[in-house]
């Protein structure tokens, strides 16, 4: 199955991707990728982790990666026709063998990577009936000797045990074809009946969904999200078919009639695996379009964590004075992630994913923030508590052009190495420009002990003063030819770019200062930030 799988997955190649990206504009369209990826490389699981890179990337939406996890499981119905069509329809030495033995020349022989994949895949196929030769031969020796009927416990219970086995079997192979195959054989053995080891089969559909789980340990919420679907499915599925089990072996009998095939155990099994994952796919037809809120709800990014507002309270719209406060401190939560961002360029070397990381978190919660100003410009306020407001909206562009700017310095320092110690004077004025920076970052976050307007302006100065002895020594070390002009402006226009997220940042802590002080204290501090320009 290995060979086999492995072996389709490189022979198909790109085109898997592009089969999943143009494929899946709608549900129907999705399930009949699911299925059609999933009987060509026989991997549903292959199919499921590429569905989770497609949407980590975003060139899937989760709405239309669910519908190929489901056409997924229905495609994992197509080894087990393969199985008993051809493994219990013909004589398998006439077609096996010539499959192993074309495939194993191509493995050795072929030029392209495609070709010695379509050998190992050919390969893999004929083992794989040989294989199922073996068992065939074995189960039919001790069937007449061992009946397992008589160890398997009567009613429901019985039907529980058979389903964890064929879990159990399914996580330790990581292969549900593979055990679907061998329960194939040791029906049409005798060593199994049909309901149990249609029970079986139920079990390795839920031990299918192991594999997802694993991949989704430490993933991306999107991962976890799509991975927590490929569960319900499998397990709704199960719960179904189980309460069903016999009604479904019925409805798979009438088929074989309708088919006029005849009674064979192989052929019952697998039209009841085709029967009950059709089932699986008609019962998450209602439920589909809920999904997928219900997953981004239980698994949510850390930018969609710091997007929910923790003081936003509607029922606080009703109280212009707790709505302000509210505003204040949620506007005091924005500015700490400004303030990261801040901090995590004064690293050496910056932090570039920090910057990336904490700037996001604080443009998911912005619109949030400006919805509730909106809702609350809306209701009857009284002079002060208006200006505050708008006092409170200046904040917010303050710290929003700040995180703008520090996603511009990440990517520009990022491409920056610092000049060797040859350059003088230069190092020494860049590092008290960063010590600068940090101590600023220190004093801009509101909720702490030490917070107020004041201690940021001096901070701010101290930090004005270190900018422009580096602007100066970079500019001596470009006219004495101790750096090259390229280099001296780029290097200027990063502390250029820096210095200004900085002071938007020292801007909106003092407004925010002056927010707990009253609308007057907000007034001279907005006018104190005009007087001092912005350059």
């Amino acid at each position: 199955m290995n060979m086999m799988t492995e072996g389709l997955k490189l022979a198909a190649g790109r085109a898997l991707e592009g089969l999943l990206e143009r494929g899946t504009a709608t549900a129907p369209r999705g399930l009949a990728a699911g299925y059609l990826i999933t009987a060509l490389v026989q991997s549903s699981t292959a199919v499921t982790i590429a569905s989770i890179g497609f949407v980590n990337t975003g060139l899937l939406p989760l709405k239309n990666a669910l519908w190929v996890i489901f056409g997924s499981n229905l495609g994992s119905t197509m080894n087990a026709w393969l199985v008993a069509i051809l493994g219990f329809g013909f004589k398998i030495d006439t077609f096996s063998l010539p499959f192993v033995g074309i495939g194993a020349m191509l493995m050795l022989a072929g030029r392209t990577l495609r070709a010695r994949s379509l050998g190992q895949a050919l390969a893999g196929f004929g083992i794989l009936f040989l294989g199922i030769g073996v068992l065939k031969d074995g189960f039919s020796g001790i069937g007449g000797m061992v009946d397992l009927q008589d160890f398997i416990a009567p009613g429901l219970a019985g039907w529980l045990i058979l389903i964890g086995i064929g879990t159990l079997l399914t996580v330790l192979m990581q292969t549900s074809a593979a055990v679907v195959a061998i329960v194939i054989t040791a029906a049409q053995g005798g060593l199994l009946s049909v309901e149990a080891a249609c029970a079986i089969v139920i079990g390795t559909n839920i031990g299918t969904t192991s594999t997802a789980v694993l991949a989704a340990i430490g993933a991306t919420a999107a991962a976890r999200r799509l991975a927590a679907a490929h569960v319900l499915f499998n397990v709704v599925t199960g719960i179904a078919a189980l309460l069903l089990l016999p009604a479904l072996i019925g409805l798979a009998d009438w088929l074989r009639g309708v088919l006029e095939q005849p009674a064979t155990p192989a052929l019952m099994i697998v039209l009841f695996h085709t029967t009950f994952n059709v089932l699986g796919v008609l019962l998450m037809v209602p439920l589909a379009p809920g999904m997928p809120r219900l997953l981004e709800r239980l698994f949510r990014t850390r930018e969609e964590e710091a997007a929910r507002p923790r003081y936003l309270d509607a029922n606080s719209l009703t109280v212009p004075d707790l709505a302000m406060r509210a505003l204040r401190l949620e506007l005091s939560r924005s500015q700490e992630f400004a303030v990261a961002g801040l901090t995590a360029i004064t690293h050496q070397p910056p932090d570039e994913a920090g910057v990336r990381r904490e700037t996001a978190s604080l443009q998911a919660l912005a619109p949030a923030i400006s919805d509730y100003a909106h809702r609350l410009s809306g209701a009857r306020l009284p002079l002060a508590l208006v200006e505050q407001l708008a006092h409170s909206l200046r904040t917010l562009r303050y710290q929003e052009t700040a995180v703008v700017l520090l996603q511009e310095v990440a990517g520009l320092a990022g491409e920056l190495d610092l000049p060797d110690s040859t350059v003088p004077g230069f190092r020494t004025e860049a590092e008290a420009f960063r010590h600068a920076l940090t101590n600023l970052a220190e004093a801009a976050v509101p909720l702490r002990d030490a917070f107020s307007s004041g201690a940021v302006s001096v901070r701010l100065d101290e930090m004005e003063t270190s900018y422009q002895a580096l602007k100066e020594a970079l500019f001596l070390a470009g006219a004495h030819a101790r750096l090259d002009i390229r280099t001296m402006q780029d290097w200027l226009r990063l502390a250029s770019l820096t210095r200004r997220a900085a002071r938007q940042i020292a801007k909106a802590a003092r407004m925010i200062a002056a927010l707990g002080e009253g609308s007057s204290a907000a007034e001279a501090a907005q006018n104190a930030e005009a007087e001092e320009g912005t350059d």
